[in-house]
């Protein structure tokens, strides 16, 4: 039996001229929601389709809450300011009597809401308790975690700020997070006065770029590109490598993709999976190649031995360049090139004693990086839960294993030293430190 809140989902998506492919459902789970096939499914099907009109972007995002706030000044916010404010509206002002109709109907997307994972199923490293944010100590997640713990934090107080300025009452419930609240289960009802937090975590993990909205649909992001939330079509979880399609249908007289009967009113984008499904199995989505840095700071989840793991590099000098480098490797020469620069002469070929001095330094650069990464044996840390253990052993190995390849190619440099001196009639030997 699927939830309520997800018929009412379906309910509204089918009123809106779009909504699920018949022979698939919602299932709950211990993080929240999955879809699943009812039936067994052919390639090419499409499994959910969503109206532009019920897409969340940053211009209806910011048209909403300037109308529902009445701004003397229209505050310079950024695109998360302005979604995860629409979405923490909805939470403000349900069962309040002192909000006009027409005012509501700037809300419109709380069947949306309801659906998604309430704050005690979230994930991300802002969720996480304090010894599972240390574990982490020493790797660049961590770091990233802290960074964007202070930027959220920044944008709501200023979302707050300006709230207290149109509705003081509104800018009292507009929260941040109380973490206690929903750990300890004191009040149930005290989940839904999650308000920045939990907004900007659903932006972080749901969120599309625009481009999937052009003619030819597009998840590359770049400086023109905008975060947009679709609903329904946000639903399936992600699989690497699943081969989907994103499917722009313009208004021609002819049928929607999930709803035949109709003839579409306005353009919407589809979901179409190239995959057979047998019946009771999960459909999945494809977020693109992702890192388990990326996918548990934005999404709260992990893939063992992701294959699209990286590790960003930051070493020291002039330009203060940072590398961003696979499993792969691939990079690393780019790195190579720039610390034997700093060894050698000006328009001279590098010297033997350029070469070693440079991978030496290279060494030590990695290995420093090693020495300050934490453990992979957590079995004696307690007050971690079982999914954060796993996320973090997943993101470890990663880290890891990136680190001992970049480790092998510096000594790979320093045997091209070697034999470059022994051309020269020298021998050496280099003793490992």
């Amino acid at each position: 039996m699927e939830p309520a809140v997800c018929l009412e989902l379906k309910s509204w998506l089918s009123k809106n001229g779009s909504g699920f492919h018949p022979d698939v459902a919602f299932s709950q789970v211990s993080s929240g929601s999955n879809i699943i096939a009812t039936n067994n499914l052919p390639s090419d099907s499409t499994i959910v389709s969503c109206p532009f009109s019920l897409i969340i972007t940053v211009e209806s995002a910011r048209n909403s809450v300037v109308s529902l706030l009445e701004f003397s000044d229209v505050p310079e916010w950024s695109e998360r300011q302005w979604i995860s404010t629409y979405l923490a509206l909805h939470w403000i002002v349900r069962g309040r009597d002192d909000i006009t109709q027409s005012k509501l109907n700037e809300l419109q997307h709380m069947a949306y809401l309801n659906t998604l994972p309430t704050p005690d199923k979230l994930r991300t490293p802002l969720h996480f308790t304090d010894p599972e944010l240390e574990l982490f100590k020493g790797s660049n997640l961590y770091g990233a975690s802290v960074d964007r713990k202070r930027i959220w934090e920044a944008e709501w107080h200023a979302c707050r700020d300006a709230l207290e300025k149109s509705n003081s009452k509104w800018a009292q419930l507009f929260t941040w997070s109380d973490l206690s609240w929903f750990l300890n289960a004191i009040v149930i009802y005290a989940i839904n006065r999650e308000m920045y937090l939990t907004a900007a975590t659903y932006l972080s993990s749901r969120a599309f770029p625009s481009s999937l909205l052009s003619p030819t649909p597009s998840l590359t992001h770049s400086t023109s590109t905008t975060p947009v939330l679709i609903p329904g079509v946000d639903s399936l979880n992600h699989a690497r490598g699943q081969p989907v399609s994103w499917v722009v249908t313009h208004p021609h007289n002819h049928p929607s993709p999930s709803t035949t009967s109709e003839s579409l009113k306005e353009p919407q984008i589809s979901l179409v999976t190239h995959t057979t499904t047998v019946k009771g199995q999960e459909i999945f989505n494809n977020y693109g190649p992702k890192p388990n840095s990326e996918l548990i700071l934005g999404y709260g989840f992990s893939i063992e031995k992701n294959l699209d793991d990286t590790i960003v590099l930051k070493f020291g000098g002039p330009h203060d360049k940072k590398w961003e480098i696979g499993r792969s490797i691939l990079g690393a020469e780019d790195i190579w090139r720039a610390i034997l620069s700093n060894f050698t002469e000006v328009e001279q070929d590098p010297t033997y004693e350029d070469v070693l001095d440079a991978a030496g330094a290279f060494q030590d650069m990695v290995q420093s990086l090693i020495d300050k990464m934490p453990e992979e044996d957590i079995s004696q840390v307690g007050d971690v839960r079982p999914e954060v253990a796993v996320m973090f052993q997943h993101y470890i190995e990663g880290q890891n294993d990136i680190l001992s390849k970049l480790l092998d190619y510096a000594k790979a440099r320093e045997e091209e030293g070697i034999e470059m001196a022994r051309q020269e009639g020298i021998d050496l030997v280099i003793e490992d430190s």
